[in-house]
């Protein structure tokens, strides 16, 4: 008997056989294609991790500048206000002397104005 007359009898399973192997093929390569973009997607999200984490150190690292120049500004700004403190309570009392002639500012006041200005000088 020749094998056609064989395979002819038998070409129905061996259609449903061919049609399974080619079904399990292609079950096999969707999962090895699976694989892959599960791969891909998982060094996708690493790369976003890092960037978003060197984004949140630069963040931070730009606050703590922000905060540093406030609080140097503060200081600098707290400086001004005992200064002028000092000399609004030095004009005070220089104003608060009698003063019985033309000229408004006795000796010690002079020196007082004079010490500001060669403070404010330096």
């Amino acid at each position: 008997m020749p094998i056609f007359i064989v395979l002819w009898k038998f070409k129905k399973w061996i259609a449903i056989a061919v049609f399974i192997f080619l079904y399990l093929a292609q079950i096999a390569y969707t999962n090895h294609l699976s694989g892959k973009l599960q791969e891909a997607e998982q060094k996708c999200s690493a790369k976003v991790q890092k960037l978003k984490d060197d984004q949140q150190k630069a963040l931070i690292e730009k606050q703590n500048n922000i905060n540093k120049v406030s609080a140097d500004y503060e200081q600098l700004k707290s400086e001004q206000r005992v200064k002028v403190e000092t000399v609004t309570r030095e004009v005070q009392k220089i104003i608060e002397r009698p003063v019985y002639n033309n000229v408004c500012i006795d000796d010690t006041g002079l020196q007082h104005i004079n010490s500001l200005i060669s403070n404010d000088s330096s």
